[in-house]
């Protein structure tokens, strides 16, 4: 391998801005066993200077190989090794360009094994020179095993053979996709959408024409955030709610040759659970009561001294009643001495002297539901609507002055025809309708409470004459609608006497209202039965549908007022009977 290097003069030197390389070179040093290369550089300048430059290379340490293994050759190896050694004797520096220089010339000459070109050349000859076509079957119906072959022939003729066995047990083969089904996850709802209490939303517009050129304009604000719990499912429900532990279950006492009964009566302070030691008990309500009338009769002075103005539980067969014995009395004769003492049920917390009076008007406005909550405000007691459509009441529409918060309730309930019922344990106030079953429907209703000849004690009744009216006006006061309310399948022409009241504002308001006030016309049978307490026949409630079975017939109506009294004799026998008075329509 022969290298040369040409190094010609330049009558001036431009040194490039890049591929410097800078030399510096001393006196070199002959080493034996080795050759040199002499370089003669010389420049144009004002004196002739000439300078020699001897270059000694040792062949050691550093190298560069260049490999290339050829087909069916030996593998070629070049090396070039070099290495440079001089001996700095002076500062001088030498640069030199070696990129696109026309007077710099590289020459490598490389000469192979071969004289002759090289050429590479892939060359597939297939059996047959048509176009070939691969074909795969698999049948997936059958459970055998499959196979599927693929054969590629080459140039040398022989079949070269791929085989892909696919071995299935015994199952057809499908594609398989997954799909979530069932009912969506339990999650919260949140919607500002607009949700009308009832019915369809409808714009009154009551004011006087005005002269004024601009038109009306409607400013409708945006709802608040209105949340519900989706508890899952779809069009059916996957987690129906559970049925309500009052759901309306007939109650009828069985029928029985004799009864055996153990009466008993407890009294005791519910504040430290004292007993009270009480001869005699006697508690009523009626409809048109919001509280319970309780009369008590005490075995003692101290015992009615510890029951004065203090909430007492009264057991009765194991039924429980709450009273409070607010007016104490006494009476003495010779070797008698009576305590005894009046009160109410504990529905009396929200009345006088409990409560001072309070005088309220709605502000804004507020539904039915909202202005009873309204009333009774931290009081502890709550109240819901039972039988009856909540409706908007208008900003102004309703006010009380100067009543205590149970008898402000008692008046929106009356102006509705409606009533309140107590739970003294819960303190939890319902509002219902006068009339929970019309006289019109009683026919197709189950009754709440069923009893017969063989619990019967006592029974009278007695008729009561009105006209029966089928058509009802009624008109709000200081704002709200007028309505008239007309019985169904009825001509509607024989009036009642009209109703004006403060919270007929809305159609639902005057459909309660007109429909207790139609009930309470035509001719009514007043039947007051005695009837024992026992597991099977509780104490009824005013307001519940009472059936009387006569033989194989029942005839039903509507308990108005129910009461209840225990005694305890001298010799310490017990007697327990309520009686209640069924109200049932004849016309």
């Amino acid at each position: 391998m022969i290298i040369n290097f040409d190094f010609s003069t330049q009558p001036t030197y431009v040194k490039p801005p890049y591929n410097q390389f800078d030399f510096t070179f001393g006196t070199p040093v002959i080493i034996d066993s080795s050759f040199g290369i002499e370089c003669g550089l010389s420049w144009l300048a004002l004196d002739m200077v000439e300078q020699a430059l001897i270059l000694t290379e040792l062949p050691s340490d550093i190298e560069c190989n260049i490999e290339s293994q050829w087909d069916n050759y030996n593998a070629d190896e070049i090396k070039f090794d070099s290495i440079w050694s001089s001996n700095i004797a002076n500062d001088s520096t030498l640069s030199m360009v070696w990129l696109f220089n026309s007077d710099i010339r590289n020459d490598t000459s490389i000469n192979w094994s071969l004289p002759i070109d090289h050429q590479v050349t892939l060359s597939v000859n297939w059996v047959v020179p048509d176009e070939h076509q691969i074909q795969s079957s698999i049948n997936w119906l059958d459970i055998a095993a499959h196979q599927l072959h693929t054969a590629v022939a080459w140039i040398d003729g022989q079949d070269q053979e791929s085989p892909l066995i696919i071995q299935y047990r015994g199952f057809v083969v499908d594609d398989e996709q997954s799909i979530k089904w069932g009912f969506h996850e339990p999650r919260w709802v949140c919607s500002t959408k607009y949700r009308p209490p009832v019915g369809k939303v409808t714009l009154r517009f009551n004011e006087p024409l005005s002269t004024q050129p601009n038109p009306i304009v409607l400013r409708f604000t945006a709802s608040p955030n209105y949340c519900y719990w989706d508890d899952g499912g779809g069009l059916i429900d996957a987690n129906p709610p559970l049925p309500n532990i009052d759901f309306k279950i007939p109650i009828e006492p069985q029928i029985r040759r004799y009864y055996l009964m153990q009466p008993t009566i407890t009294c005791v302070r519910v504040s430290d659970s004292l007993p009270i030691v009480i001869t005699s008990v006697s508690i009523s309500q009626s409809r048109g009561q919001w509280a319970r009338s309780v009369s008590l009769e005490f075995s003692s002075r101290i015992d009615a001294q510890r029951a004065h103005n203090e909430l007492l539980l009264i057991t009765i067969n194991g039924y429980e009643f709450y009273a409070i014995a607010e007016q104490p009395s006494a009476s003495k004769a010779f070797g008698i001495e009576t305590h005894s003492s009046t009160g109410r049920s504990r529905a009396a917390e929200l009345s006088s002297p409990y409560l001072l009076p309070i005088s309220y008007t709605n502000t804004v406005l507020r539904s039915l539901g909202g202005i009873i909550g309204d009333l009774l405000q931290n009081t502890g007691w709550t109240a819901e609507l039972s039988g009856i459509a909540d409706f908007s009441v208008p900003a102004g529409a309703f006010s009380v002055g100067n009543k205590s918060p149970i008898d402000a309730i008692n008046e929106a309930a009356s102006q509705l025809g409606c009533m309140i019922l107590a739970d003294d344990a819960t303190r939890k106030l319902t509002i219902i309708p006068r009339w929970p079953t019309v006289p019109w429907e009683m026919a197709t209703a189950v009754p709440d409470l069923t009893v017969h000849d063989a619990v019967i004690t006592n029974y009278s009744e007695s008729v009561s004459r009105n006209p029966l009216c089928d058509v009802v006006w009624l008109r709000g006061e200081q704002q709200g609608i007028s309505a008239k309310v007309k019985r169904t399948g009825s001509a509607g022409n024989i009036p009642a006497a009209d109703i004006s009241a403060q919270l007929i504002v809305d159609n639902q308001a005057a459909r309660i209202a007109g429909t207790n006030a139609l009930a309470d016309t035509g001719d009514k049978l007043n039947v007051t039965l005695s009837l024992p307490v026992m597991i099977d026949l509780p104490p009824a409630t005013p307001g519940m549908l009472i059936g009387i079975r006569e033989g194989a017939d029942v005839f039903k109506g509507t308990c108005d007022s129910w009461s209840i009294r225990a005694s305890v004799s001298d010799r310490g026998d017990i007697d327990i009977e309520q009686s209640i008075t069924v109200i049932r329509s004849i016309a």
